[in-house]
């Protein structure tokens, strides 16, 4: 089998396989391609890397060693070289490695030691003692102090430091003083606490310097409910934040009319359906002024509608005002009756025609059914008159035989033109309707106009006959989208069914 793109396992074991066995290695090679290499001794499983093939157990064939002197190597060609360390003893141009214990003789053969005395360069700083043989070296410390020419200890510095009362790291803020609507409190020195003033005669409102005439993108100051200053627009309060305000409004606007001009009821202009937050109140009235249905209702032009409520969302939250109520003429909708020898009218208003209420012929023009007649093979039943029900069927084995096995069809566009057609044949149109074949050459977006996504894509080789394995892509109702890892030898053709 031939799979002409990736083969995703999704991270499923692949069990039970075996590399492919082969002499000689396979021509034009892709990256990563794997393959047994069976004339190598030993055998080894090799890769092709982008440029040649490697063995996956390594390619070291063999280890030589760049400094002989210092180390050498046997068995080079392996499969287990050994390398070993070529040591010698301490001379001058000496080439060899020198061992620790060599090292420690060739020093301690030399006699006498190489320092004969020591002495400071600073006693300020250092001071020696002991002997020639055996120095001590120490540093010379005291307090910190101006021109001092000896070192300091950390203690030292450390109680230099404190004495003069600096504990932390600080800066050089001495004291900190209250502006005009800010107050201090704590110590203005060392811990000062910083705060608006909301209370003194210099407070954080009364410290602004001018006046100004407030708009809507003014800010203020407030308290929120986690007692934190912040500040807002006076445009972003809302009314039912301010209770004495929206009492008022609410108060004086009960049960009045608003009116906000025409409404056209066949394009829902302006949107009274869905309208955004806010934007319709109670008591807001709009005249059709066009023809249509609001919500579920027929409204017409002259027509008014009034909001019940806050941001209405259905036709109930809404009240209608009819208009037109004058009696319905041959040009103008209207108040309407009906003949009671004709038309029955329900409690409810249900209008419906009574048994034999209309007279075909007398009280009715145009075509109608006079009398059914049987015609044609198969069919039988007797006339009916008018108002009677006539009752057709159509006798089973009675129809005319063609040749083999057929079916009766009836062509879709003409009316009664029933006729016999072989199995063949109607299995042909039906094949025609439910598959496609196309053939491709490489990547291809094939259109098979099935209308549906429930199709079986099987591809194969038109040369070899193989069936090939492809990405598929269901991109649409009336297409598929066929991808191949690399572009296929011979052309494929693609079989499409559709499928329920």
């Amino acid at each position: 089998m031939d799979f002409l793109n990736n083969l995703n396992l999704a991270k499923n074991e692949l069990q039970n396989a075996a590399i492919q066995n082969l002499a000689t290695a396979p021509s034009s090679p892709s990256t990563g391609q794997v393959y047994y290499d069976t004339s190598a001794t030993p055998k080894v499983l090799k890769i092709y890397n982008g440029s040649e093939w490697v063995s996956v157990a390594g390619d070291v064939t063999s280890v030589t060693s760049a400094t002989t002197a210092q180390l050498t190597v046997a068995n080079s060609a392996g499969p287990d070289p050994v390398l070993s360390i070529v040591t010698g003893s301490i001379a001058d141009g000496g080439t060899n490695l020198v061992t620790s214990d060599v090292i420690f003789d060739y020093v301690a053969g030399i006699a006498g030691g190489l320092v004969d005395s020591v002495t400071t360069g600073n006693a300020n700083t250092i001071v020696i003692g002991g002997t020639d043989a055996n120095p001590t070296v120490a540093a010379v410390t005291a307090a910190v102090a101006d021109s001092g020419t000896k070192l300091a200890t950390g203690d030292q510095i450390h109680t230099f430091v404190t004495d003069f009362g600096y504990t932390t790291n600080v800066g050089t803020v001495t004291s900190v003083a209250a502006g005009d609507g800010l107050t201090v409190s704590g110590v203005a020195t060392v811990t000062p606490t910083v705060s608006p003033d909301y209370t003194t005669s210099a407070n954080i409102i009364l410290s602004s310097t001018g006046t100004a005439t407030a708009d809507s993108g003014d800010s203020i100051l407030l308290s929120d409910s986690s007692q934190q200053v912040v500040r807002t627009t006076l445009s972003a309060i809302p009314v039912a934040s301010l209770d004495l305000v929206k009492t008022y409004i609410d108060n004086s606007t009960a049960g009045a009319l608003n009116f906000q001009g025409g409404y056209n009821a066949a394009t829902n202009s302006p949107d009274l359906e869905a309208p955004a937050s806010g934007v319709v109140k109670k008591g807001m009235m709009w005249s059709v002024t066009a023809d249509g249905v609001f919500f579920t209702e027929q409204v017409r032009i002259g027509d008014s509608i009034i909001a019940n409520i806050d941001n209405p969302s259905t036709l109930a939250h809404w009240t209608t005002i009819q208009s037109n109520i004058d009696l319905a003429t041959t040009s103008s909708v209207g108040l309407a009756s009906f003949s009671s020898d004709n038309f029955a009218v329900s409690s409810a208003g249900a209008v419906t025609i009574k048994d034999n209420g209309v007279i075909l012929g007398t009280e009715t023009t145009g075509n109608y059914v006079a009398a059914i007649t049987t015609v044609g093979d198969g069919l039988t039943g007797g006339q009916a008159s008018e108002g009677a029900t006539a009752a057709l069927s159509l006798t089973l084995g009675s129809i005319a035989t063609g040749s083999g096995d057929d079916f009766v069809m009836a062509d879709s566009g003409t009316a009664g033109s029933q006729y016999l057609t072989p199995v063949a044949t109607a299995a042909g149109l039906i094949n025609a309707v439910s598959t496609h074949a196309s053939t491709i050459t490489a990547n291809a977006t094939v259109t098979h106009n099935l209308g549906t996504k429930d199709v079986i894509v099987q591809l194969y080789d038109v040369t070899t006959f193989d069936t090939v394995f492809a990405d598929v892509d269901r991109a649409t109702v009336n297409t598929v989208g066929i991808s191949f890892g690399s572009t296929p030898t011979n052309s494929i053709r693609v079989l499409i069914q559709k499928v329920g």
